[in-house]
């Protein structure tokens, strides 16, 4: 696993959602997130962690 931090267009396309759906809803869902420098930036890991807990089936 990965421990790299990306910011919220690579995170956006990774999740497949839009860069306003991460800034807005990250906190909302609960997507762990960071701040370095007045940026926003994920961790591949939690994205993937949280990922998973949204499984439906």
């Amino acid at each position: 696993m990965s421990s790299e931090f990306i910011g919220v267009a690579a995170a956006a396309a990774y999740l497949d959602v839009s860069e306003r759906w991460m800034y807005r809803q990250s906190l909302r869902y609960g997507i762990p997130r960071y701040r370095f420098g007045g940026k926003v930036k994920f961790k591949v890991v939690d994205l993937d962690r949280w990922a998973r807990q949204q499984r439906i089936s």
